[in-house]
């Protein structure tokens, strides 16, 4: 083999070798940018997918809330009444002071209690789940009434109260479940609007809130 045909392949050997090494480099990098481009993507779809599951926790809780509020609402309005009339105590004459409605019907579920020989029970013993229902005490109160109106199916105007008060619920094991509270009724009708909260901090407004509405209404 003569020199001149040696230079020549030694000369193709190099050329080949060096378009192998600049062809690799951004092979790689390729390789690198899609690894990264989908890793990313997965850490994208984990971090909303983990936050959905959250955002669905605390709203099953705050559901749980609501309809722990309107259950215990419609119970304390349903056990709790006035045995003459069969209004439940919660406020609906609009001629009556509302903490006066309320005294006069405990007053007249004692005395149905004092026949069976129960205990007299008093407003701090209004509760459900450990939450007191009713505290009218101003300088403690959470409980407000406002007044209300409605036009009924007939197109006539009823006149009645509003009820509002928070509730925080003991669930027996350490932790609570918080509401607030609507009661619009009047003689004829009766509408709880029970907000739920994941969270019982103070600010409830922070927290992820749904609500339960129980509507009832005599024809």
């Amino acid at each position: 083999m003569t020199r001149s045909s040696i230079t020549n392949i030694t000369k193709y050997i190099s050329r080949d070798y060096h378009v192998s090494k600049g062809f690799i480099l951004p092979l790689t990098m390729l390789i690198c940018t899609i690894v990264l481009l989908i890793s990313s993507g997965i850490t994208v779809i984990l971090s909303k997918q983990l936050y959905f599951s959250k955002l669905s926790k605390l709203s099953q809780i705050a559901y749980y809330s609501a309809d722990n509020g309107v259950a215990c609402t419609v119970m304390i309005d349903d056990k709790y009444y006035d045995p003459d009339t069969g209004y439940g105590i919660f406020p609906h004459d609009p001629l009556v002071e509302p903490t006066t409605a309320i005294a006069n019907t405990l007053e007249q579920v004692n005395l149905a209690r004092q026949v069976r020989n129960l205990s007299t029970l008093t407003l701090t013993d209004l509760k459900c789940a450990t939450s007191p229902i009713f505290d009218i005490d101003p300088d403690t109160s959470n409980t407000t009434f406002t007044a209300f109106s409605r036009l009924n199916s007939q197109g006539v105007t009823e006149n009645g109260y509003t009820t509002s008060f928070t509730m925080r619920m003991a669930i027996g094991d350490g932790n609570y479940r918080c509401a607030r509270v609507t009661v619009n009724k009047t003689a004829n009708y009766r509408q709880i609007i029970s907000r739920g909260f994941a969270t019982c901090q103070q600010n409830l407004k922070q927290s992820v809130e749904r609500a339960v509405v129980n509507t009832t209404e005599i024809q």
